[in-house]
């Protein structure tokens, strides 16, 4: 389970403390309930040992910019990857 407080974790098993490092940090994504199949919430207690951010979507035209210069890829098959990914999203 994620860090308490004071920036500890307890292990039952091995029943040991450990004391996270100062600049220990930990960044997590999820997929919103309702909107993907087979999502389910979470409990509040789990959710408020974050600090949640909201983004919209980004536009296409942005994510074919991303792969074409991120990973290299012609103009055309960007264009193609953010097409199909946009009808799996619809359908």
């Amino acid at each position: 389970m994620l860090l308490d407080d004071n920036r500890e974790i307890f292990i039952p098993e091995t029943q040991e403390v450990v004391k996270a490092h100062p600049l220990f940090r930990l960044f997590a994504t999820q997929n919103p309930p309702g909107a993907y199949a087979g999502r389910k919430m979470l409990s509040r207690a789990l959710r408020n040992r974050f600090v949640e951010l909201h983004f919209d979507p980004l536009p296409r035209f942005e994510l074919e910019v991303i792969l074409e210069q991120r990973c290299s890829l012609p103009a055309s098959r960007a264009h193609r990857l953010v097409e199909v990914m946009h009808q799996l999203q619809v359908h």
